[in-house]
């Protein structure tokens, strides 16, 4: 075997490894482009919903529970997710 042979063969190795090892190195994410694209997702995202509230029209007085925050409704005397007396009659 020759020395050029070894050197060609050696040349191909890192090629091949260095082609496979692509999909592992970490990408680079560019900061800017991330926070414009998710700022553009919460503009969207907020007319949208804005729009469906104004459809809606504005809904009475939303109750949580202080226990476990689940939404309950003005006449519940008992949260249903975690059973927290709400109002005493």
């Amino acid at each position: 075997m020759s020395v050029g042979a070894i050197l060609v063969g050696a040349a191909l190795t890192l090629l091949v490894g260095a082609y496979l090892a692509r999909p592992f190195r970490r990408m680079r994410v560019e900061p800017d482009r991330a926070i414009e694209y998710w700022v553009a997702q919460v503009r969207e995202r907020g007319g949208r919903e804005a729009r469906a509230q104004g459809r809606r029209g504005v809904e009475g007085p939303v109750n949580f529970c202080p226990q476990c925050g689940r939404r309950v409704g003005p006449e519940d005397r008992f949260c249903a997710g975690c059973g927290t007396r709400l109002r005493e009659d």
